[in-house]
């Protein structure tokens, strides 16, 4: 104990810790833009506010935080042409103080919501080339202008005009600000003095079409063209008249479309059938891709290389690359991740995680090597994977609970096979499996406790209201089922159960862990420290649970949402608190932060450390997988003895 008291003493008031993003990667990409002037550098996006930057030609991706992120929605994104460091970002949120337009100048490490536009629902942005200090805003309220970079902003569409709003998409004469088109949600829209007046200009449009996106030709600015719900546009007279180009079959809904300004004639569009790529003006079309593209850039610094934001839960997304003009495109998600993450489980050498809502792509991922490659192994048909664990004795054994049943894989995820679920077959809130074929379950109706395929039996609750158990975890020999009433314990596999005292006020527990801290096995519940995490913060015991003291060394008051022991090390715990990890090399008396890369305004959903890689621990991100980072290097404490299978995972779900 004294050792590892001496090492906490020896940290930094900081550890600092380098985390590497391992996947599975993938998912819904929206926005994609390269930086002018900078060759390779390119930043994507998604709607939920998760923002990327590949500074390689999108070969691999960084994740940058966003204020905004998980918020609000993420409409719009824009880089300064004459600044690359400086990007503007629209926002729209039910959270009002969350929506605006953000900007950031050293290149997405800091933003700052605009005054002016907080409370605004931003849906597009438009820069003028001629001064990259005049900025229009399209927004749920009308189109907004500003002539000092963002300082000051003026509506200068009629407020009582509910025709000319929300605006989706925006877009500037190259050679008069005086100039702007905006797309509604029925018809677009134009000024030609600054927004003193405004005329509808859909003369040639099929009525009430949205329109996603506008291009103005910047060699022949009266040429301008136009995406929306019925098809894409052309008009060679400033949109005076249009006339709706004729697209493959299927490839009516327009996403956007975009003039290559490298090769006159080349133009994109994104349709519900793929991308197109037209190269006489969109006269003839040819389908290039399947993917459902949102959004591509062109690559200044580099001819025929382009971005794509593909995303609709197709096989092919997230964000990709062309390197010869875009008749072929591949994916290029190295570092990005938008997915639907729900669990994090292991063995051995063994991860899987899962996710939801994902057709196609949806399903168990699995890694056999720490996370260095992710394979997609599926899941099972007509349901979700919301619930998965990994037998400890088994690496390739899982059991997984989905909203309509209850499911058994021995094959690494590969095939499933359908148990009969306990009780009622109400659905699984939560379930443990442990060594010798011991499968726990929680119910709204109780805890469920079966051995090999055997019958379900319905454990003893001690007194414990038996509803609403939320989650199972196991450590140290000890299996821990939390309740919105409070916690049982046991410490034989599950066949005998006993009460925990209260942690604090009354309330849901989102962990329970306990540790020996010692080198003489497991010895019995009264001697074991004890950490629970409360939506009032880190509570500690020393005798089995019974008795808690609140943890304030290091620590808020305030929500902990995971707490977990090392598995082969005593003393030393991790938790997180107010989005970042935390460490204890104490049994949990003082902790200190981790200064991580990975962390943001929205903390893990599990970490894991495998015993049989004592010295790497792994974090699940909502949405953004699993990242990893080196342990050994803080602490070599006192190994403990192994009792059976020693991984422990600290894990809620985000379905």
């Amino acid at each position: 104990m004294v050792g590892a008291l001496a090492a906490f003493i020896l940290f930094p008031f900081t550890i600092s810790a380098s985390w590497l993003a391992t996947g599975p990667f993938g998912g819904d990409a929206d926005i994609v833009r390269a930086i002018p002037g900078a060759k390779g550098h390119v930043i994507g996006a998604a709607r939920n506010g998760l923002l990327f930057s590949s500074e390689n030609g999108a070969a691999s991706w960084t994740y940058l935080p966003f204020p905004a992120q998980f918020a609000g929605v993420l409409h719009a994104l824009e880089v300064d042409p004459k600044s690359p460091q400086t990007w503007y970002a629209g926002v729209e949120s039910e959270i009002g103080r969350v929506s605006g337009v953000y900007k950031t100048t050293d290149g997405g490490n800091s933003w700052k919501l605009l005054p002016g536009t907080e409370g605004i629902g931003v849906w597009s942005l438009a820069l003028w080339p001629g001064d990259d200090s005049v900025i229009a805003a399209g927004t749920s309220t009308g189109v907004f202008l500003s002539r000092d970079a963002g300082a000051d902003w003026k509506l200068i569409s009629p407020k009582e005009d509910t025709e000319i709003r929300p605006v989706v998409s925006l877009a500037f004469h190259p050679g008069d600000s005086n100039v702007l088109y905006a797309g509604t949600t029925h018809l677009p829209w134009k000024t030609a003095d600054g927004g003193a007046t405004w005329q509808s200009i859909h003369t040639g449009m099929i009525d009430d079409s949205d329109v996603f996106s506008i291009q103005v030709d910047k060699d022949k600015p009266e040429h301008v063209m136009a995406s929306a719900c019925s098809g894409v546009y052309n008009s060679p007279d400033g949109g005076g008249h249009w006339t709706k180009l004729e697209t493959p079959t299927g490839a009516f809904r327009t996403h956007f479309v975009a003039l290559d300004p490298r090769h006159e004639g080349v133009v994109f569009a994104g349709t519900t059938d793929g991308l197109l790529k037209s190269v006489n003006g969109g006269h003839v079309w040819r389908k290039v891709s399947a993917a459902s593209v949102r959004a591509l850039a062109f690559d200044a610094g580099l001819d025929g290389r382009i971005f794509f934001a593909a995303s609709g839960g197709s096989t092919q997304g997230g964000l990709m690359v062309s390197n010869d003009e875009g008749s072929t495109l591949r994916e290029s998600n190295t570092g990005f991740t938008n997915r639907n993450f729900t669990t994090l489980s292991g063995a051995g050498l063994a991860l899987y995680s899962s996710s939801v809502y994902e057709a196609g792509t949806g399903g168990a991922y699995r890694t056999e090597n720490l996370a260095a490659r992710w394979e997609h192994a599926g899941g099972p048909n007509g349901d979700e994977l919301v619930q998965m664990a990994t037998a400890p004795d088994d690496p390739k054994h899982l059991y997984s609970a989905g909203y309509h049943g209850l499911f058994e894989s021995r094959d690494g995820g590969q095939h499933w096979t359908i148990r009969k679920p306990p009780g009622d077959g109400y659905p699984v809130a939560a379930l443990m499996p442990l060594p010798g074929g011991v499968l726990l379950t929680g119910t709204t109706t109780g805890l469920y406790r079966t051995v090999a395929e055997g019958t379900w039996a319905k454990v003893a609750n001690d007194g414990i209201q038996p509803g609403n158990f939320q989650s199972i975890q196991r450590s140290a020999g000890f299996v821990a089922a939390l309740t919105k009433w409070g916690a049982l314990v046991s410490e034989d596999a599950g066949q005998t159960w006993r009460s925990c005292g209260d942690a604090g006020p009354k309330g849901s527990w989102y962990g329970l862990a306990f540790d020996m801290l010692g080198t003489s096995g497991i010895g019995t519940g009264n001697h074991a420290v004890a950490l629970a995490a409360t939506p009032t913060g880190l509570f500690r015991s020393t005798d089995g649970c019974q008795t808690w003291a609140q943890v304030h060394s290091g620590l808020d008051a305030q929500t902990v949402s995971l707490v977990m022991f090392h598995p082969t090390r005593a003393g030393e715990a991790f938790l997180s608190q107010g989005g970042r990890i935390f460490v204890s090399t104490d049994g949990g008396q003082r902790w200190q932060p981790i200064d991580d890369e990975a962390g943001s305004n929205a903390g893990p959903a599990s970490l894991i450390v495998l015993s049989a890689a004592p010295d790497t621990l792994f974090a699940l991100f909502p949405r953004r997988g699993v990242y990893t980072t080196g342990i050994g290097m803080w602490t070599k404490g006192t190994e403990k003895t192994t009792v059976g299978a020693n991984t422990n995972v600290a894990s809620r779900t985000f379905p």
